[in-house]
């Protein structure tokens, strides 16, 4: 086996690991949100709603990106085989985040009347703040701990650490529903947080790294490079949040809430859904690339495999879900949201395209390109949140998917640019074939599907999947030298043996 095929199995393994890992969180969340909606109604799931979000925005804020921005010092430390400075960088994001957490605690308890009246127009719920202050306190420790566990490629005490997590969240949930009802919302939060805590910690003590002392000073000047990059990861993740607030708040002005309904529970299956397979692939690749990040030929190694297996993986998914999209709704939702197959139909090809353009992304925040990248950030969120009005204003639903199709092609030629212009990185002739025979299969799909005729719909459908899955099994078999349907006759012939 040669070393490329290697690194092809290992991203997909990774890949599959972690899809795993997200399936399993998606579905403990549907099952405690079930439990909800059953013993507390629409109110409380309102309340947990409101609640969670105010949670992960000041988690956000106070983090200050530091769980992410860290994952790339200690992989370059790591891959570097230097224990001394890997060592440091531990240390020093272990005292980054325990300061952003103990402020973000004391921010929360400080305002929490204030916090209770914004959210719900008195000073009623401001208990349930001052107790949410620990959930926020632990989550962002708690971030800290899975960014390091990420810099070191520790997966599978990532997934570990996760899965126990999501698990006793679970477990402990639905009963503070049934018995404490309204009250037990707070209670539940804070024991996910506490369980997460214990596990990711159990597993990064397992890192074998020296405590090194730091002085006040010496930590602020090892981790300023690092605070400059997570306050860059941080305002990407807040603008991307007013964006949609605003085109949310324009579509229940114009029409009214239960379009914006509509819309959520669509862009919930596109960019949620969908996003477990490129969340899987970005939390072993970030990693990867961080390593080599100073090396542009590594970098544009790492790049193209990831692009490749991302197609070879979501392709197949994707011409699937163009003809069960209607199923998939009633399944999760109802009917009354059938309306949101018009945005689906064309949002769709985003996911496509998005799985080629993230890792190129993904590459500025490696080599810490800040400026360039906040600037192309601010860019897109200003022209994607125009753009969306403007569609749904003239197409309506089936607009914003118009909107995010662009936007999305948008992003990879302004990246692609941007890549060659400062390193010489672009996508390879293998990737770029890829990348083309994925779209005209989807294209494919997305006529085939309109189809009035449904037997004519559903054989055609049947032909242009089983032709997709013979493409990407012929890619996967030709990037990693194995084939499928020989290694499983070898699996079955030993265990019958």
């Amino acid at each position: 086996m040669n070393n490329k095929s290697s690194e092809y199995k290992n991203i997909f393994k990774s890949t599959f690991l972690f899809g795993f890992v997200q399936i399993f969180n998606i579905l403990t969340k549907v099952l405690l949100n079930k439990a909800a909606a059953v013993f507390l109604g629409s109110e409380g799931i309102g309340l947990i709603g409101i609640l969670q979000s105010i949670s992960e925005m000041l988690k956000t804020f106070f983090g200050l990106g530091i769980s992410q921005s860290a994952v790339r010092d200690i992989s370059k430390a790591n891959t570097d085989e230097d224990k001394k400075e890997f060592s440091t960088v531990i240390t020093t994001t272990h005292k980054v985040i325990s300061v952003t957490a103990i402020i973000g605690f004391v921010f929360t308890i400080l305002f929490s009347s204030l916090l209770s009246k914004w959210s719900f127009g008195d000073e009623s719920y401001g208990y349930a703040f001052i107790l949410l202050s620990l959930v926020i306190l632990l989550n962002i420790l708690v971030d800290g701990q899975l960014g390091i566990l990420k810099g070191m490629r520790q997966l599978r005490a990532l997934a570990k650490a996760t899965i126990f997590g999501s698990f006793f969240g679970l477990f402990f949930g639905v009963p503070f529903y049934y018995f404490l009802k309204n009250d037990g919302i707070v209670p539940t939060l804070l024991i996910v947080a506490i369980s997460s805590i214990i596990f990711s910690t159990y597993y990064v003590k397992k890192i074998d790294y020296e405590k090194v002392n730091l002085s006040l000073k010496e930590t602020f000047y090892k981790s300023s490079n690092m605070i400059k990059m997570g306050i860059a990861l941080m305002f990407v993740t807040f603008t991307g949040m007013i964006s949609e607030y605003i085109i949310k708040i324009y579509i229940s002005n114009s029409t009214d809430l239960s379009t914006v309904g509509i819309y959520q529970a669509g862009l919930t299956i596109v960019s949620g859904y969908f996003s477990i397979v490129i969340i899987a692939m970005m939390t072993d690749y970030y990693p990867r690339i961080s390593g080599v990040h100073d090396n542009n030929d590594k970098l544009k190694e790492e790049l193209n495999r990831q692009v490749k297996v991302g197609l070879i993986l979501i392709t197949p998914l994707i011409v699937i879900f163009m003809f069960v999209m209607h199923i998939f709704v009633e399944l999760l939702y109802s009917k009354e949201f059938l309306y949101s197959v018009d945005y689906m139909r064309y949002a769709i090809f985003w996911t496509l395209i998005i799985v080629v353009s993230n890792p190129i992304d993904m590459i500025l925040i490696a080599k810490q390109n800040t400026k360039v990248f906040l600037v192309v950030t601010l860019f897109y969120r200003i022209i994607g949140t125009i753009l969306s009005i403007y569609c749904f204003y003239t197409y309506e639903l089936s607009g914003l998917g118009v909107a995010m199709l662009l936007m999305a092609i948008i992003h990879i030629i302004l990246m692609q640019s941007i890549m060659y212009k400062l390193y010489s990185i672009v996508i390879d002739s293998k990737s770029l074939k890829i990348f083309i025979v994925s779209i005209v299969l989807t294209v494919c799909s997305f006529f085939l599907s309109d189809m009035n005729n449904i037997y004519l719909k559903y054989l055609s459908g049947l032909i242009i999947v089983l032709v997709t899955f013979l493409y990407s099994l012929k890619q996967f078999n030709e990037v990693t030298n194995l084939n499928l349907l020989d290694f499983f006759k070898s699996k079955l012939k030993r265990n019958k043996c």
